[in-house]
């Protein structure tokens, strides 16, 4: 394809092809997209292809592509879905050959094949004007069969990746395998082991089948890749997964038998590894200039499996200067990532290491990387692409070798919650899926050299069938072995020996061999000068409860637990930094963390910014700050720590703040260069937990009521009788704030005692000045304040609301989150009143003052309804008198006090928006009856409620509108400026 093509022609014609052009135009259109921007010969594609057989005639054919054009897919899919079936029958009987159709009006591009003899949708594209690459990448997975492609990032994912032709044909037959080998022992056993490895450091939500065979999708394709760079056939598919055709070439531990070989067993897996190969050897490998593999995984799993999994993958420019930065001694410096995911990190290591070595041998290079630049991961895929991106930063380099290869990149838990300590020695357990662990002792899983001959012995015990005595013997003998430890390794022998009679064997000696690497490299004689990366972040309130359990006790050890409202806040991240830098870097030794934003300055990181984890410390001395201002980037701002292993001491009084809008969020250093700046900025002020006003003790937060479906109500219309007015029919609102699994539930419906509906605040409820109206929602409530269950209400003599809460309880039992015991973390009841909050409001205060606990700009108003309750996204408080209320009301809602705070906010995709209890770590006094200043902001206030009350809201307009024609409003009265002028009068604002 031309620049001149690229840069005119292309998004000319798919401008054109997506306003539907009609028919010939289409064919015009797509004639050019396959010959000029893909290369394809005029003379290869047919048209309008005669087939007698069927009396029928296909527009196009190029290679193993039947093309279909129509003026308007949506009305004439009944003549596609007659005719193709019978152009790709055709086509195949007379070829032997698999054949797909496409059907397209130029705006959709529809793939089908032919699947038992039914027409099968696979996969379509919407033309979007704005990226017309991306039809390209998706026609070249079909049609083109060149072998010179150039590796950038989006031109993998475009025809290998989510929404490629590949992925779809390849997602068909895994899935069809998978229906015929899920309940084979030795594959169930595989599948069982990876949920297990997910579910020890993730928690217990993340795996699916779905997830799983994404998973085997992306290791095929990387192992191709790893055998594409140094040219080896893809015809033997057993050899690429096992990676028997690297190891006969001297390259150890890129690729190895592991979870995902599981197709194998029937011929179309062979069949389906071939394909694959062939497509990846279309790229040419050595060529890449960055972690070409993470686009790809970031485009097959879908961003909420990415949040499970707390993968937030670093774009290469990021990964790029971080590296720089912290790695000053490349050909000295030993480099550890221990979450290194895709492998960005270790990309980046190794060209810094080739860069700094131009006159090295390629072979001096390459030993140098080996022994210089390690990877550690627990999830079992990336690893397996860490290693194939370890080998791509190898470039040319890769074949210029002298002596064997070994990857030191290894799958692992970083965290060591596989490790027991015994003695002063510690035992690696390995889960087995309904049995009791396999233990390695501690002399075996310390010693590599030993390890691997115990491991050897046990290996070839199995294939000899030796009793577990003959092989105890056998492991007493080698150098190094107690006979505590030999007879400990026997026993795991003796397990491993029923297992492989039970079939289900094949996998262990990959398991055994990769979680002990952990305790390996975390010798003294093996830890790293330089620990960087970017480690999982996930929140406390998204592990499962037995997660939950160990971040909470590690934590408290190592000094970073807050706790208290804190708790949900607290991440792994933390705990992650604070025990890679105690178990995986020397003293004295370098740390560099791509870390949430919230490390910075929020509450809950307090302990991780102090540096003093007790057994280990860090003295943090430099830090960058990628909050909004850098975009495309994270989904939620982010920034890098940079310390030593050293006494922790005070942070540094700045910061680097980057600023910039890239083109594209995995954009080169080159672009990055040109669009992203960077200067130095105080360091982001540090809310603390008491604050400064006196009102942070008497503001509270509302209650928190959810699933928001179970409580709150819209009345169902009445039929000719009527509404009961004593017991109204109501039915549950659903809507896109409640979660999973609450948003898949039918909402309640019946008749509920008036008596129990109550109006209720939300954020959205509240404006400058004014309360723009409440929701409507049921709350069991009896006089005395106590939640009520449906059986208290039942006896309490209120039978509708007692089948209410009965139809709510079934559903919380359920599908509410749940102990480690089974038992739900807690009842219903005692969920609508979490931490007292909506008890805390019976009786409910005549006078009080609420505001939003997040938005854009702040909106509070004065609350005299005493039978309204405010819920968890306001905070309020009683106000002493209505001179106070409007006091509070006028500073709350003022523009001077939402910047002087703003620098404290949590920063989220859309900046800075939450308030919470920030306002009061402001300098705010308490109200004064006596004092002229404060007496002159109540009275404006009573004056802005007044304009605020007078303006003409659109009815049904959303609340962000109503909230601005009110402050336009009280900006044009020339109040705001007043308001500030009165504001800025109190000592410290």
């Amino acid at each position: 394809m031309s620049e001149t093509f690229r840069r005119e022609r292309l998004p000319e014609i798919v401008q054109h092809l997506a306003s539907r052009p009609g028919h010939e135009a289409v064919r015009s259109g797509v004639m050019a997209l396959l010959t000029e921007g893909l290369g394809a010969a005029f003379a290869e594609v047919t048209h309008e292809l005669r087939m007698p057989e069927i009396r029928g005639r296909a527009d196009a054919l190029l290679g193993a592509t039947v093309f279909e054009f129509k003026s308007n897919h949506a009305g004439e899919i009944g003549d596609v879905t007659h005719k193709m079936p019978d152009y790709l029958k055709q086509r195949e009987d007379a070829t032997g050959r698999h054949f797909i159709g496409i059907s397209t009006d130029g705006a959709l591009f529809q793939a089908w094949e032919l699947r038992d003899g039914r027409l099968e949708p696979l996969t379509s594209y919407k033309t979007d004007p704005r990226r017309p690459e991306g039809l390209l990448g998706w026609l070249a997975a079909a049609v083109l069969d060149r072998d010179d492609m150039i590796p950038e990032p989006q031109a993998i994912a475009d025809i290998l990746g989510r929404n490629s032709l590949t992925f779809a044909r390849a997602a068909a037959i895994l899935a069809e395998l998978w229906t015929g080998l899920s309940t084979h022992p030795e594959v169930k056993l595989k599948r069982d082991l990876w949920d297990g490895l997910l579910r020890e450091v993730y928690g217990d939500d993340v795996a699916s089948d779905a997830l799983f065979l994404q998973h085997t999708y992306l290791t095929i394709l990387a192992k191709t890749i790893a055998a594409g760079v140094l040219e080896v056939p893809g015809a033997d598919a057993t050899a690429i997964l096992s990676g028997r055709a690297l190891e006969e070439r001297g390259i150890h531990g890129a690729v190895e038998a592991d979870f995902f070989d599981w197709l194998l067993e029937r011929e179309e897996g062979h069949d389906l590894v071939r394909r694959l190969a062939r497509q990846a050897a279309r790229f040419r490998l050595r060529d890449v200039q960055s972690d070409v593999l993470k686009a790809l995984y970031e485009s097959l799993i879908d961003p909420d499996q990415r949040h499970d999994l707390g993968e937030y993958y670093t774009p290469d420019w990021l990964a790029a200067a971080v590296t720089e930065a912290a790695v000053e001694k490349p050909l000295e410096q030993r480099v550890l990532d221990p979450a290194c995911g895709s492998g960005t990190f270790l990309f980046h290591a190794i060209r810094r290491l080739r860069a700094a070595a131009p006159d090295r041998t390629a072979a001096e290079r390459v030993a140098l990387c080996t022994r210089l630049v390690r990877g550690l991961d627990v999830h079992p895929v990336a690893v397996i692409i860490a290693r194939v991106t370890w080998l791509l930063a190898l470039g040319p380099d890769v074949t210029s070798r002298s002596a064997p290869l070994h990857v030191p990149v290894y799958l692992g838990d970083a965290l060591q919650w596989n490790i027991s300590q015994i003695g002063d020695a510690k035992e690696v357990r390995v889960a087995v899926p309904g049995d009791p662990p396999l233990v390695v002792p501690g002399g075996f899983a310390e010693d590599q050299q030993l390890f691997d001959q115990g491991l050897a012995a046990l290996t070839r015990g199995l294939e000899r069938d030796s009793t577990q005595e003959e092989l105890g013997r056998q492991l007493a003998r080698l150098d190094g072995a107690t006979p505590e430890d030999a007879a400990k390794m026997a026993e795991t022998y003796g397990r491993l020996r029923a297992l492989f009679k039970a079939h289900r064997d094949g996998i262990w000696p990959f398991v055994l061999r990769n979680l002990r690497r952990p305790l390996w490299l975390s010798r003294p004689d093996q830890q790293a000068d330089v620990l960087l990366g970017n480690p999982p972040w996930v929140a406390f309130r998204h592990l499962s409860a037995p997660m939950q359990r160990r971040l909470r006790e590690a934590s408290e050890a190592l000094n970073l637990w807050v706790g208290g409202v804190l708790a949900t806040q607290q991440d792994l991240c933390a705990l992650f930094v604070a025990l890679g830098v105690q178990r995986y870097l020397r003293p004295g030794g370098r740390v560099a963390m791509v870390l949430p934003y919230a490390v910075l300055n929020r509450p809950a990181f307090v302990g991780l910014r102090a540096g003093d984890f007790r057994s280990v410390q860090i003295a943090w001395d430099a830090a960058w700050s990628l909050d909004e201002k850098v975009r495309p980037l994270f989904p939620v701002p982010a920034c890098v720590m940079f310390g030593h292993r050293a006494p922790a001491g005070r942070l540094p009084a700045t910061v680097r703040r980057w600023s910039g809008s890239l083109p594209r969020r995995d954009a080169t250093a080159a672009e990055a260069a040109r669009f992203v700046t960077s200067v130095d900025a105080p360091w982001p002020p540090m809310p603390t937990l008491n604050g400064v006003s006196p009102y942070r003790a008497r503001f509270k937060q509302g209650a928190t009521i959810v699933p928001r479906r179970f409580w709150f109500v819209e009345p169902v219309a009445a039929g000719r009788l009527g509404q009961n007015a004593a017991a109204p029919m109501m039915q549950g609102k659903a809507g896109g704030q409640d979660k999973k699994p609450w948003r898949e539930l039918t909402p309640p419906r019946g008749p509920v005692e008036a008596r129990f509906l109550r109006p209720v605040l939300l954020g959205e409820s509240l404006a400058p000045f004014r309360v723009l109206g409440a929701s409507l929602a049921v709350l069991p409530l009896d006089d005395g304040g106590h939640v009520l269950t449906a059986r208290q209400a039942g006896l309490d003599g209120f039978p509708h609301l007692s089948d209410w809460l009965r139809s709510c309880e079934t559903l919380w039992n359920a599908h509410a989150s749940r102990t480690e015991s089974g038992a739900t973390k807690m009842t219903l009841a005692a969920s609508l009143d979490h931490m007292r909050k909506l008890t805390a409001q019976v009786p409910t205060p005549p006078l009080r003052v609420a505001y939003a606990a997040s938005g854009l700009l702040p909106a509070a108003a004065v609350v005299d309804d005493a039978t309204t309750v405010v819920e968890h996204a306001c905070y309020w408080t009683s106000a002493r008198s209505i001179g106070e209320a409007r006091y509070l009301c006028a500073l709350l809602n003022n523009e001077r006090i939402r910047v002087l705070v703003e620098p404290m906010q949590p920063k989220g995709q859309g900046g800075a928006r939450h308030f919470d209890n920030l306002m009061w770590e402001l300098p705010i006094p308490d109200y004064d009856p006596r004092d002229p200043l404060h007496i002159a902001l109540a009275g404006l206030a009573e004056e802005a409620e007044r304009i605020a009350a007078a303006v003409a809201l659109v009815p049904g307009a959303y609340f962000t509108t109503q909230r601005r024609a009110i402050r336009d409003a009280l900006t044009a009265a020339g109040l705001s400026a007043r308001l500030d002028a009165a504001v800025a009068a109190i000592p410290g604002l």
